[in-house]
């Protein structure tokens, strides 16, 4: 939970669960006016030089409004679906008519095998394996048979069954597909779940590399899942200062750079934007890294140890990411499904974004 805002206020309400903190502090101090003095989190009490900082303007409003998880396309049917700032409503995180018309549209655009399997425990396990399964027809028939001997063979033809039906589902839908079926998946049985979860494992790695939206749903199922079943888990703070962890938020920034662009002016670009929101001290080693040396591996040892910093950091480094997917006006998919990966990692879980149309 963070208390301070160094975030924009559109931004920060994703992530806020009780009121303003100088509200909290006047029922104890009625006369409190609302004033903090600046302290660093790496002990140094002196506030930097303006010209150090980087600059407090609103932040440009790249989210849309916040609905059960999905992320809208554009209206421009050419290239990948982008979210834009023109269409971006101010007010995320508070839901309107509009973000109930939108979830109420998009659950009634999935196709009844879809919405009726997502109400189902087992069947929800065959969803998710569904959208898992290879295009290609020889690894899919593989996949299947593993997936009747890891965990049963209903389970495994319900996967069959609903696979022309994922398959036909718009990119963009994925995600919201995923949320869903969360709510089904908590009503496994513990044992259920323990299949459930090493056979979404063995999916995930049975092509010898992980994809982007593998591990996106990876990070997502677990984080809403595993603690219900395992048992939560207590993150220890290991880090109280950034220097240390310079290298993760590298690969972080890095990762997310790489994602949004091909082109090598345009990485940078998004890379140096978002750097000074990590609040740094001067002099850090802080660089561009190419792209094969932020693949998902990377990224996930990176967030393993960044979970263990106190909260200012990881409010930084989230914000520094939001500058980075943001450097070029538009969030494309998957940029926002890396960045929603990365806060759910963090314990900052963001719902997914949408374009108003």
């Amino acid at each position: 939970m963070f208390f301070g805002n160094g975030v924009s206020e559109p931004f920060i309400g994703l992530l806020e669960t009780h009121p303003p903190l100088p509200d909290r502090i006047r029922v104890f101090d009625p006369n409190f006016d609302g004033k903090f003095p600046y302290v660093r989190y790496d002990g140094l009490d002196q506030a930097p030089a303006e010209n150090s900082r980087p600059s407090r303007a609103p932040m440009p409003n790249l989210f849309g409004t916040v609905v059960g998880g999905a992320i809208l396309a554009s209206d421009d049917d050419e290239g990948p679906p982008v979210i834009k700032t023109r269409h971006v409503l101010p007010n995320v995180g508070n839901p309107t008519p509009l973000h109930l018309e939108y979830a109420e549209k998009l659950r009634d655009s999935l196709p009844d095998n879809v919405k009726a399997a997502a109400r189902e425990p087992l069947d929800s396990a065959a969803l998710i394996f569904a959208l898992l399964l290879s295009a290609d027809e020889k690894d899919r028939a593989a996949q299947i048979t593993e997936i009747s001997k890891r965990f049963s063979t209903e389970v495994s033809d319900k996967a069959v069954a609903l696979f022309p039906d994922v398959s036909a589902i718009a990119t963009h839908a994925h995600l919201p597909v995923i949320n869903i079926a969360l709510g089904a998946l908590k009503q496994l049985s513990a044992g259920d779940y323990q299949k459930f979860s090493q056979t979404m494992q063995w999916l995930i790695e049975s092509d010898g590399k992980i994809e982007l939206f593998e591990f996106v749903l990876q990070k997502i199922v677990l984080r809403n899942l595993d603690s219900q079943f395992n048992g939560p888990k207590k993150t220890v703070v290991q880090f109280y200062t950034i220097k240390p962890l310079v290298t993760d938020c590298a690969v972080v920034l890095s990762a997310l750079a790489n994602v949004g662009s091909d082109d090598g002016a345009e990485i940078e670009k998004a890379f140096e934007t978002g750097a000074p929101y990590l609040r740094a001290p001067d002099g850090m080693d802080l660089n561009l890294l190419p792209k094969e040396n932020c693949g998902v591996s990377e990224i996930d040892a990176a967030l393993s140890r960044l979970a263990q910093a106190v909260p200012i950091i990881k409010k930084n480094l989230i914000e520094a990411c939001i500058h980075v997917v943001g450097a070029d006006g538009v969030i494309v998919e998957s940029e926002a499904e890396l960045l929603r990966a990365i806060s759910d990692t963090l314990d900052c879980p963001m719902p997914p974004f949408v374009a108003a149309s």
